[in-house]
């Protein structure tokens, strides 16, 4: 009997010990795929700066909404957002100071021609990048203005139409913007750039051209390069926060500097903007006014990957 009750009681405790492990393994599994979850779900810092096409296809009828799109004239007729309005983004060039910014009373000028009005509500798009350069410059006057998430593309895929031609609102929009409404300072000049390079371990400058023109043609001492496509998946919305902060960080960007972003003009570099300011929430981004081309002609420039 005690040999059966000896054997009985062993049996209990391995019963026991399996289930106690069983368990610490099962808490650690949980553990981790909830990290994993977490990791994957970060939310971006400023979500209300994008629009998904579902969110937009919602609003179509509000009144006060404005739908720009910014590919070129020929591409946008052959089919775009229903209503959307076509506006060149070189108008946000000055067209006295090569690789500047324009004034916002010539902006103003320009984009009241569309019956566009400071007050509407504002979504920007295209097939790539050059929609972020309207968004950053009416952002810095604090305008209502929304990135559609994965442009043109995203909203196709939801099977929403499309219209042909050109849209003409027949009517003037009221949109006076002024130096002195400028909500946010989010440039930089060439002065205050080639100072900063002196802090190397206090700043870090971002590179927004392609791979071919950063080691051909010359960039900015110790510019680092981050193309736009590397930012978006594959049907052209942007990476989540995990992903993208992980692109940042291995390469050395931390919101802990300040970092300043170029680009031949303003296009690339505000995409670039975006997603560190908007989505990742860094302090203390700039895009270099003056951009590649102001650079090239009056300050040194150097080849190759680094």
């Amino acid at each position: 009997m005690k040999v059966k009750s000896t054997i009985i009681w062993g049996l209990i405790l391995v019963l026991l010990t399996s289930l106690l492990f069983g368990c610490s393994k099962n808490s650690d599994s949980n553990a981790l795929s909830q990290s994993k979850v977490n990791l994957n779900t970060t939310p971006y810092t400023h979500p209300e700066a994008l629009i998904s096409a579902q969110q937009l296809y919602r609003i179509m009828n509000q009144p006060n909404l404005t739908i720009i799109d910014t590919r070129p004239r020929d591409i946008y007729e052959q089919g775009h957002i229903p209503g959307a309005i076509c506006f060149n983004v070189k108008a946000l060039n000055d067209p006295n100071r090569r690789g500047k910014f324009t004034s916002p009373k010539l902006l103003s000028l320009t984009i009241r021609e569309y019956g566009v009005s400071s007050t509407d509500h504002i979504v920007v798009y295209s097939d790539n990048y050059n929609h972020a350069a309207l968004w950053f410059f009416l952002n810095m006057y604090g305008l209502n203005v929304q990135i559609l998430n994965g442009g043109l593309e995203q909203w196709q895929a939801q099977g929403y139409a499309l219209d042909t031609g050109r849209v003409r609102r027949g009517y003037l929009g009221k949109f006076n913007l002024s130096n002195e409404q400028q909500k946010i300072y989010p440039t930089i000049e060439t002065a205050n750039v080639a100072n900063a390079l002196q802090q190397p371990d206090k700043v870090t400058v971002i590179d927004a051209r392609s791979a071919e023109e950063y080691s051909g043609k010359g960039h900015i001492a110790g510019a680092i390069n981050i193309t736009w496509d590397h930012l978006i998946n594959e049907d052209m919305t942007f990476k989540n926060a995990s992903e993208l902060t992980k692109l940042f960080h291995d390469k050395g960007i931390t919101p802990d500097k300040q970092v300043i972003v170029y680009s031949n003009n303003a296009q690339r570099a505000s995409f670039i903007y975006f997603v560190l300011d908007r989505l990742l929430g860094y302090p203390n981004v700039k895009v270099y006014d003056g951009f590649y081309l102001y650079w090239a002609a009056h300050k040194p420039l150097v080849k190759g990957n680094y």
